[in-house]
């Protein structure tokens, strides 16, 4: 088989592309919009599966009432072509022997678009001043709406290949924070504990899922090439919300946590664990499982029809009856999809209710600078019925009880991965 025969899109994946496409161009009609421009990278590869990786020439997805077409620079054509979920790519630029309708984006535009007036969507949210004012230089432009809430809208509702990318990355991410607890429980410092589970999470995809792109979604000047995360922190540094590993190896009385990211094919879930080192003080095992009561307290009511603000207060009810009511947090969980923060948030004042297909989190944490954090986050979809855990760890108590005195960084040692030391260090000391 020949490589890009694997990473061609299904006649499947084009069928739920023009799906999303008829749906946004339904939008257009009902808001007066003559053509629609989208720029923001998680939206171009939602309505044409293409993620140019580097967006060193800015790719632009344009709809008309009546058309659709992913208009790239030349340099990006074969990639476009070979692996996008479109009928049409055209370009614009000079690069090799393509035929290009225009050097200039703007000049394509004008030449694709035609004279006006014209009503022209944009993501208000995204989009440039200067891009609008050059736009208006370009084409007869009537007057702007901001179609950015509706593209989130459409976001919102998973389809099956959504659905099965974001299961395929629930699996990733499980084991990228069990193989981090190991190595904690190993005696690995932070960055060690990372190390070995991004080392597995890259193992696994290389295994069974290689015809899946792992990147993300860049700019001009950054190429997100690799999304297998792991991070993991302790203690103060807990209530930064994120920050970098370090050489710091957990102690008796810390709070650390495993947290673990992974994208396959554009789709994002995550896996984050509260990890108690021996025995920690009153005022942290209060918080502990106030957290684990306030997340079963969100479980019993996800379902659709249940309202986001309702799950925020029934989290918060617990946190407040243990005593933490002076740090409760502004939110408790959010969407997940192409982005790993998306709309809607688990918060006060969110009336929407929930419906199948939705992919979020559930992760009520409680965070400061004496406490840490404690923090599970689990990633869910919200079925006709209910809702299916797509990440799966364990979701109760989480004690490192035993800690060896392993020395070196795993992964240095001819390939020996931490979860083989410590099976070899356990079975010398038995």
């Amino acid at each position: 088989m020949n490589v890009l025969d694997e990473k061609r899109s299904s006649p499947e994946l084009r069928g739920y592309v023009k799906e999303r496409i008829r749906k946004m161009q339904d939008v257009m009609a009902r808001k007066g919009v003559d053509v629609t421009i989208l720029m923001r990278p998680e939206n171009v590869f939602y309505f044409s599966n293409f993620n140019p990786i580097l967006i060193s020439h800015v790719p632009y997805f344009i709809l008309t009432r009546d058309d659709a077409f992913l208009l790239v620079h030349c340099i990006r054509h074969d990639h476009a072509v070979n692996e996008g979920a479109v009928d049409k790519v055209l370009c614009y630029g000079k690069w090799g022997a393509t035929q290009a309708v225009a050097m200039d984006a703007m000049d394509a535009m004008r030449e694709l678009l035609g004279g006006g007036p014209l009503t022209v969507g944009v993501e208000g949210d995204y989009a440039s001043m200067n891009f609008l004012d050059r736009l208006k230089t370009k084409l007869q432009v009537k007057g702007y709406v901001d179609i950015a809430q509706d593209a989130v809208d459409l976001r919102l509702i998973k389809d099956p290949h959504e659905i099965k990318m974001c299961r395929i990355s629930g699996e990733l991410v499980d084991l990228g924070v069990t193989r981090a607890i190991e190595a904690l429980e190993g005696g690995a410092s932070e960055a060690q504990a990372a190390t070995e589970g991004q080392y597995a999470m890259r193992n696994r995809w290389h295994e069974k899922y290689q015809q899946y792109e792992v990147s993300g979604f860049s700019n001009s000047e950054t190429a997100d090439i690799d999304t297998f995360v792991v991070w993991c922190m302790s203690n103060e540094r807990l209530n930064y919300g994120c920050d970098c590993p370090t050489g710091y190896v957990p102690m008796p009385g810390d709070l650390t946590m495993p947290m673990s990211w992974a994208r396959i094919a554009g789709y994002n879930v995550e896996n984050e664990r509260t990890v108690i080192v021996g025995h920690v003080n009153e005022e942290r095992t209060r918080a502990y499982d106030a957290m684990l009561r306030a997340r079963d307290n969100i479980f019993r009511m996800l379902r659709p029809g249940a309202i986001f603000e309702d799950l925020y207060f029934a989290a918060m009810k617990e946190y407040e009856d243990a005593g933490f009511g002076s740090i409760l947090p502004g939110r408790c969980g959010h969407g997940m999809g192409l982005s790993t923060h998306e709309f809607p948030s688990v918060t006060k004042g969110n009336k929407a209710p929930l419906a199948p297909g939705m992919i979020l989190t559930v992760e009520p944490g409680l965070m400061s600078a004496e406490l840490g954090a404690v923090r599970n986050s689990d990633t869910v979809l919200i079925t006709e019925d209910g809702f299916e855990f797509l990440t799966n760890s364990p979701r109760d108590k989480i004690i490192i009880k035993k800690r060896l005195n392993l020395t070196g960084p795993p992964l240095l040692e001819a390939g020996r991965s931490l979860t083989q030391a410590h099976e070899s260090a356990i079975k010398k000391e038995l």
